[in-house]
């Protein structure tokens, strides 16, 4: 990509320029955390756990989870297996995020009160290899690549690599299928393999209903599956929009926020923030029908535009 810089209505390019050192990524992500990615919190950096010492320790007060961000200076082939390494000790050290979380922040949080589905590793560096990029764009690890370049004048760009867009096999469609795969498959969650819970034929139906009507509404919204429930999050950030819970009868839709002066209550939206609850949000409708569904795009409207102008 190629920047300019008008001056006196003349372009004058701008040439990139490199890092010095790993840690000076570090540092200008580290102290600039809440304009880069709004919603993290800053909790730890270089943090020893067993024979691994992750950059940076964050935690998405939102979805509840903890994050661990990876710089590198340059290209480097090891990069998929370090984040899975990573991913894994967030699951199998659980207590130990939490202890420090609780330390760092003075929370009195314990290993029940954290979303361990939603947890992952983000990596920033000024390349990757095509490799590297291809696994973000098809693989679905809870993994996620940002490419960060330096510019004359102190100029930063920051890019997240990977689009979960993927066309139809078949060529006569034209359909976008905005799905990012995981370790969990929706056949297998709408079947009640994850939970205790069966979803009638009906509510199934009701779920692809929901699903086709936010899909063609947002367009930079993509579902992930997860464990106890499904989520739209935006493609760009990974911020969540909204999350889909499907119980026997009905879906519980929970409205991404925490910002209690989003939405207004009322029959149809209910507070939950004092609430225990699955899914991601201090506000849900019950989605019961055709109807609801169309009443509930507005809602989920606000939440999408508050998280696209952050």
């Amino acid at each position: 990509m190629r920047i300019f810089q008008s001056r006196d209505n003349n372009l004058v390019e701008i040439h990139e320029e490199s890092f010095d050192l790993e840690r000076t990524i570090q540092n200008l992500v580290e102290k600039n955390l809440d304009s880069i990615f709004p919603g993290l919190e800053f909790v730890e950096t270089e943090f020893q756990i067993d024979d691994l010492r992750p950059d940076t320790i964050v935690f998405d007060s939102e979805k509840k989870s903890f994050v661990i961000i990876e710089y590198k200076k340059i290209e480097n082939r090891s990069l998929i297996d370090q984040g899975v390494s990573y991913y894994q000790l967030l699951h199998e050290r659980k207590e130990n995020f939490v202890l420090l979380y609780n330390k760092k922040m003075s929370k009195t949080s314990d290993v029940n009160d954290i979303n361990w589905d939603e947890t992952r590793v983000i990596f920033i560096s000024p390349e990757y290899t095509k490799y590297q990029k291809r696994a973000s764009n098809f693989q679905g690890l809870p993994i996620e690549l940002y490419e960060i370049k330096k510019y004359q004048d102190n100029m930063i760009t920051l890019n997240r690599i990977g689009d979960s867009q993927i066309q139809s096999p078949d060529s006569s469609k034209s359909t976008k299928t905005r799905t990012t795969l995981s370790e969990y498959i929706e056949e297998d969650y709408l079947a009640g393999k994850y939970h205790n819970q069966y979803p009638t034929e009906e509510t199934k139906k009701l779920w692809n209903q929901l699903k086709e009507a936010i899909e063609n509404t947002f367009e930079d919204a993509e579902f992930r599956q997860k464990k106890i429930y499904g989520g739209y999050y935006l493609r760009d950030g990974g911020s969540s929009v909204c999350t889909l819970e499907a119980l026997k009868t009905r879906i519980v839709l929970n409205y991404s926020t925490s910002d209690m002066t989003l939405l207004e209550t009322s029959e149809f939206v209910e507070d939950v923030s004092n609430v225990g609850h699955h899914g991601i949000g201090n506000f849900r409708s019950s989605i019961e029908s055709s109807e609801d569904v169309a009443k509930a795009i507005p809602f989920i409207q606000k939440i999408y535009h508050s998280k696209k102008n952050k």
